[in-house]
């Protein structure tokens, strides 16, 4: 993996065509800005993992669901069920 520092407004090329510009760092949270040909996909990893999640669910394959319950209950602590 290559790390790479840019401040906001500065940029970097991934090949020859693609220009990736950090726009905004706000807390924890870079946004960034990416230059590329029509033709190029550019797609969000979790994304494509939900969507794996969901194939293997359709084809009746067993899902990793470990980890989920204790995310559950981090994310939802504190609401009363209903």
């Amino acid at each position: 993996m290559l790390v790479i520092s840019r401040r906001i407004g500065e940029s970097f090329l991934i090949g020859d065509d693609i220009v990736a510009t950090v726009v905004d760092i706000t807390g924890g949270k870079v946004v960034l800005g990416l230059n590329a040909p029509k033709e190029v996909a550019i797609r969000r990893n979790e994304v494509l993992q939900i969507g794996e999640l969901n194939a293997q669910a359709a084809a009746g394959g067993n899902i990793n669901m470990n980890g989920f319950a204790k995310m559950y209950k981090k994310r939802f602590s504190g609401q009363k069920p209903k």
